[in-house]
């Protein structure tokens, strides 16, 4: 596999909760080959939801459409999204978006949201990426759920959890590919956006690594785990970089004062920034991104309509059957090796990109009985590269080239209602009493201030 063998460098973003037609749908209303909207009236009426009598079509959302209350996207809900029919005579699933919706415990005003799509006026950064790179038009959460158990499922190839886990409470230990690549002595490490933790502190049996990581100063080089703020200047650096790289926004459900992750209710303008940031790190060290590839993704759909049914693999997780995979969500290859302006639409979901790693970095290329069961049904991501890498300078991505990400305390937000708010809120307690040192260190500010806020609740 010539292409896969002349990657050395592969970084995972996965931002939060959108689906493919609400972020890349519009690719499809421009005259391409991506599987997105369509502006045809009979088409649009077939998948038009409707709820209380009254009809949701599909629409555009301008930019200025700026918060969207957060749509319910845990298990029940989202087989509600799923397993309703459309109009009547329209298409007999996927018709529950807006119906799912109105469940809300806050209601929301507009329940026409979760029918809407950004396009190019929005999506700066996606926009360019698309026409520049390769657009992945079928990449499927793996499971019809929640954020938690799609992460494990991308981060392990399987689930201890079927939902997200309730309360203030941790998700229960399992090995992840951060475990798989160590045992094969392969470097890694997660770059994380802002001045709290990473995803995976919600697993009890990485917090005291994570602590130990992220307390060492920018100049050490070691640390699996590490602030975005020196990922700039390490790619930059003649140092030794690991293979592979994950990088991670900074949480709308953690208590983070500027949210990148794309989660309802923040705004997606500051994704887009941080995208665009890490593009341009990446490429600007050309001897580095010649041999780098960028694979950028969701957890799941976030409650958000997609006109493309899941795909039937069945999955019986933490004793929980479910028939299918989870919607499509938006996904982007980033590479000198993948075709500019390119669709791939072979069958994916998030465990590809583990079996992209083993292909790449295990002598039997093989990640795990779970991970290969579940690729007899999909097909392989390293069938998207090229066989030669394109031989021009990688294209400059316009706009401000110093995007800062400013990781002051959000004074507003507390431990609120969603399992993984409440998980960092239950973190970010455990570090506080078992590092009580910590509250005192400058570099840990924003966790000092945020205990003292709500660390009695």
């Amino acid at each position: 596999m010539p292409a896969l063998d002349d990657i050395d460098t592969f970084v995972v973003l996965m931002l939060e909760n959108r689906s493919f037609d609400h972020m890349l749908g519009y690719l499809g209303l421009t005259g391409g080959n991506v599987n997105g909207l369509s502006s045809d009236p009979a088409w649009l009426n077939n998948f038009t939801n409707v709820y209380a009598g009254q009809s949701y079509p599909v629409h555009r959302l301008g930019p200025d459409v700026v918060s969207i209350p957060d749509p319910p996207h845990d298990r029940t809900p989202i087989a509600t999204q799923i397993n309703t029919p459309c109009t009547p005579g329209g298409c007999p699933e996927l018709g529950g978006f807006v119906q799912s919706y109105a469940t809300r415990a806050t209601p929301a005003q507009n329940l026409a949201d979760v029918m809407g799509y950004y396009d190019a006026a929005a999506l700066p950064t996606y926009d360019f990426l698309a026409r520049h790179y390769t657009v992945c038009d079928n990449w499927f959460a793996p499971l019809p759920s929640g954020t938690q158990a799609n992460r494990l499922m991308a981060m392990a190839g399987e689930s201890a959890i079927s939902d997200n886990v309730q309360g203030l409470n941790f998700i229960p230990d399992q090995p992840l590919v951060y475990d798989w690549l160590r045992e094969r002595g392969i470097p890694w490490c997660v770059y994380q956006s802002g001045s709290f933790f990473p995803f995976f502190s919600l697993m009890k049996k990485w917090l005291p690594e994570i602590i130990t990581s992220l307390a060492l100063p920018h100049d050490d080089v070691g640390g699996s785990f590490r602030r975005y703020t020196r990922f700039a200047a390490d790619w930059q650096s003649d140092a030794i970089m690991p293979k592979v790289i994950f990088v991670e926004p900074e949480y709308t459900d953690g208590p983070h004062f500027n949210a990148n992750d794309d989660h309802c209710p923040t705004g997606i303008a500051a994704g887009q920034a941080f995208v665009a940031d890490v593009y341009r790190t990446l490429t600007s060290n050309p001897d580095r991104w010649k041999n780098t590839l960028l694979i950028v993704t969701y957890d799941e759909h976030g409650g958000f309509f997609d006109h493309v049914s899941p795909l039937s693999i069945a999955a019986n997780v933490a004793g929980f059957p479910f028939e299918t995979t989870g919607l499509r969500v938006p996904a982007l290859l980033v590479s000198p090796y993948v075709t500019p302006g390119g669709v791939f639409s072979g069958k994916l979901d998030h465990t590809a990109i583990l079996q992209l790693l083993a292909e790449k970095l295990d002598p039997n290329r093989t990640y795990s009985p779970a991970v290969s069961a579940r690729n007899k049904h999909l097909d392989r991501l390293s069938s998207a590269l090229n066989v030669a890498a394109v031989a021009e300078a990688p294209p400059a991505l316009a706009g401000d080239t110093s995007a800062t990400f400013n990781t002051s305390f959000n004074s507003l937000l507390k431990a609120g209602p969603s399992e993984s708010n409440q998980g960092f809120h239950a973190v970010a307690l455990q570090v506080a009493r078992d590092h009580p040192h910590l509250l005192t260190s400058p570099q840990w500010a924003d966790l000092a201030q945020y205990v003292a806020t709500y660390g009695k609740h």
